[in-house]
């Protein structure tokens, strides 16, 4: 029996994700990174590890794919070959920096390179649906291998000299040397992406995002399939130190599978959640580049093996992950999540989404409102990451809780969950619980007596061993439609006082004249500025009279509102202000408004966000949620929302929490209109954001959601900037994602009947930019 595989050597220079992985005879190393560099690491002589030895930069993007040509008596040094997501090729002599040629008639990312057969040739595949055979001594293009309706993943030539070609139509072309296509293959039911050629037996495989791994033989047929993987497969390599049969493969579960004769002999996991390359030195030792930027090599020879404490460390690190997102994700405990029990329960609006826990995983679901035959439709599995602030207590909507008692209501009926801690007013909790459920308050003193008799052991009393419900009974309540948020709180308005003396001038926007012209792809996020600090710092005050124990003194408030204009100089009175977050609802107003002045600035980001420890996402999340019944507190917590995109460090929060924040965004009732522009400021920029960080799961999810919170708004404005962000994503993502994109589009009939509706009339500016912005998601959308 083989020895498993351990860690011998983590390789740490690449700022972002490793994308691709190329190979050397000598057992060197070419990685691609999304950092727009590629680089060589070559074996150190005196240890097990590796050596940074050559940087490339000539990309302007992101490196989607990296190859090593041996030497050849026309280029005795061998060369580095990159592609990257500025759609050129460029071609370097291994040991120098810069390139000495470049080809670049892809028009969309290089996402794939590979060895020709016959010496100084290669080829290429794109996003733009074609792939290339180029020869090195004339820099022309052989043959272009095209047909496919979306991005051709992967491209390798077989022994026979026949091309093969792996894309996100779901195919397998095969063509001739000179570009004919000789035959299709179907088979997979999704994405294909990527290929290894087997030449002594006369197949190649495939694998694919269906989770599959396919054997053809050299003239199409299906051989066999292996299955074993529970994610997108990304890549496989061969492994011929261990056989002719012998290769590895890499998915989005974290995991590298090594293969042999058809069978799965092992299994290893990485503390990254996308494995995107692996590759196979002579050795036998397994080479990867995954999500956290490191490059790491995994050997079975125990010489190769690393220190015992790294090694530890490594598995350790894996231990963690695992355990967290089997645990919990975005902040919520994935036992606290409902199960599929809760989709029997219909929608309240188009587009709403709910998280359930099914018994592989969390898992996003949208509504579908089409009368008679509305469903739940599934979006995707969800991949998450832990809150480690939850302690003891049980997280339940992103807070922690000492008890969250499941209540059953009604037979056939999801069960509700109770939130209570210790020493929390049972009245409070009681009438909130009601409240939120839409429950008679007829209930009120029965759920209070069922709070202190099940939570007994806060009294240091025994716990009553007799779970009491309190609605039992032959006599059951249905809960009604949902209560409606009320819209007329204007930003100008008072929410506390009725009066209209606090305006924090939260509506400009400093990217408003670059709307008209420049509808999508729209690269700038959008700053809401203004707001007088002398003006918050009066409300301050006036509200820190009323706070109780959350006051502070009047020279602390003053410090607190310096952050509006510059750099947090003192960390006691941060440590103050983001105590002020817990001011209750009905004065925490002017505390989110500086907030939302104080993260554009970089050094405020970054102390803030590092020392808070979570707690302020968390405190957004519930307030652009509908248990937030302060609509000024919504608006100002999106307007923060949407200035954290300027500042990398929460920009990267809210991308990790961004599913949750987007399931509270779509159980939104009745908002009023500067609510509705915040909203749909902030889908716009986490439009741009998923496309930045080539988040396809947020992407489709983006694409289930937002045309129907769009048609839903009310304010013509809101709409406009909705349908910048589904402009955006139809047009700025890759070819299978666009492709999908129109299909969603397409299946959603009220969208498309808005769409024309808007595209035709006008009676003002502002329904003339959304006119012509409607005019221009039909024209992408091709109806």
């Amino acid at each position: 029996m083989s020895k498993p595989f351990k860690l011998s050597a983590s390789l740490h220079g690449h700022s972002l994700d490793v994308r691709s992985i190329s190979v050397t005879s000598k057992n060197g190393i070419i990685s691609g990174s999304r950092d727009k560099t590629a680089k060589l690491w070559i074996p150190n002589e005196f240890s097990n590890g590796y050596i940074e030895s050559m940087t490339y930069k000539d990309q302007k993007n992101f490196v989607g794919s990296v190859l090593h040509l041996e030497p050849t008596p026309e280029f005795p040094g061998g060369l580095v070959i990159t592609g990257g997501n500025d759609h050129v090729i460029f071609v370097y002599k291994t040991h120098e920096p810069f390139s000495t040629m470049s080809f670049k008639e892809h028009s969309n990312t290089v996402c794939c390179l590979s060895k020709g057969i016959e010496l100084n040739t290669f080829l290429s595949s794109s996003w733009d649906n074609t792939a290339k055979l180029w020869n090195l001594l004339n820099g022309t293009a052989l043959a272009t291998f095209s047909g496919h309706t979306a991005a051709i993943w992967s491209v390798i030539q077989l022994h026979n000299k026949n091309v093969v070609t792996a894309s996100a139509d779901k195919t397998i072309g095969i063509f001739s040397k000179e570009g004919f296509r000789i035959n299709t293959l179907q088979g997979h039911t999704d994405c294909v992406r990527d290929l290894a050629d087997f030449p002594e037996l006369k197949y190649f495989i495939s694998v694919s995002n269906d989770a599959s791994i396919k054997v053809w033989s050299y003239d199409g047929s299906n051989l066999d399939t292996y299955y074993g993987h529970t994610n997108y497969i990304y890549s496989i390599c061969r492994n011929n130190a261990g056989g002719n049969n012998c290769f590895v493969t890499s998915d989005e579960d974290r995991t590298v599978r090594y293969w042999k004769d058809g069978l799965n002999t092992e299994t290893f996991q990485l503390p990254a959640q996308s494995v995107w390359k692996v590759a196979c030195l002579s050795n036998g030792d397994i080479v990867t580049g995954s999500s956290d930027s490191v490059v790491r090599i995994f050997t079975q020879d125990e010489s190769r093996i690393i220190g015992d404490d790294a090694l530890k460390a490594f598995e350790d690190e894996v231990s963690a992950l695992t355990k967290q997102s089997m645990q919990e994700i975005g902040g919520y405990k994935i036992s606290d999540l409902p199960g599929k029990e809760a989709l029997y329960e219909p929608g309240k609006k188009a587009g709403q989404m709910k998280m359930i826990r099914e018994p592989q995983g969390v898992v996003a679901y949208t509504w579908v409102d089409e009368g008679e035959s509305s469903h739940w439709e599934k979006v995707g599995d969800v991949l998450g990451s832990a809150d480690p602030n939850a302690g003891s207590k049980t997280t339940f909507e992103g807070k922690p809780y000492d008890f969250v008692f499941t209540v059953d209501v009604e037979d056939g009926k999801p069960p509700l969950k109770l939130p209570y801690n210790k020493g929390e007013d049972p009245y409070t909790a009681a009438h909130k619980f009601l409240e939120k459920n839409m429950l008679p308050a007829a209930y009120l003193d029965q759920v209070v007596n069922f709070i202190l008799t099940n939570s007994a052991e806060a009294n240091n009393t025994p716990v009553n061993p007799n779970y009491v419900d309190p609605f039992t009974g032959a006599s059951r309540y249905t809960p009604m439609a949902s209560a409606t948020t009320s819209g007329n709180s204007g930003v100008n308005m008072d929410p506390f006082t009725g009066g209209s003396s606090y305006s924090s001038s939260l509506g400009s926007n400093t990217q408003n004249r670059q709307v008209e012209n420049h509808y999508f792809p729209l690269k700038e996020y959008r700053s809401f500025d203004g707001g007088d600090p002398k003006v918050i710092l009066g409300k301050l005050k006036e509200f820190n009279a009323k706070a109780g124990n959350g006051a502070v003194d009047e020279a602390t408030l003053e410090k607190i509102c310096s952050y509006c204009n510059g750099s947090v100089k003192d960390e006691l009175s941060l440590d103050a202000f983001i105590n002020l977050l817990n001011w209750s609802d009905d004065i925490v107003f002017p505390v989110l408004d500086i907030l939302r002045l104080m993260v554009k600035f970089s050094d405020n980001n970054n102390i803030l966000f590092t020392k808070d420890n979570g707690n302020i996402i968390k405190k957004l999340k519930y307030y652009i949620s509908s248990d937030c019944k302060t609509p000024n507190c919504t608006l100002v917590a999106f307007r923060a929302l949407c200035n954290m995109f300027l500042q990398t460090t929460s920009e990267q929060l809210i991308f990790q929490h961004r599913l949750d924040l987007l399931e509270n965004i779509t159980s939104l009732n009745q908002i009023n209109k500067n609510v509705e522009i915040a909203l749909t400021t902030f889908l716009l920029n986490l439009s741009i954001l998923s496309i930045k960080f080539e988040d396809e799961f947020g992407i489709l999810l983006l694409t289930n959601v937002v045309p129907d919170m769009v048609i839903a708004l009310n304010d013509c404005e809101a709409q406009f900037r909705g349908l910048i962000a589904i402009g955006t994503l139809l047009t700025v993502g890759n070819a299978d994602q666009k492709k999908l994109i129109k299909e969603k589009m397409f299946e959603n009939t009220k969208f498309l009947e808005k769409l024309y509706e808007w595209s035709q009339n006008h009676s003002n500016d502002a329904e003339m930019k959304r006119r012509n912005c409607a005019k221009q998601v039909l024209l992408y959308t091709n109806v």
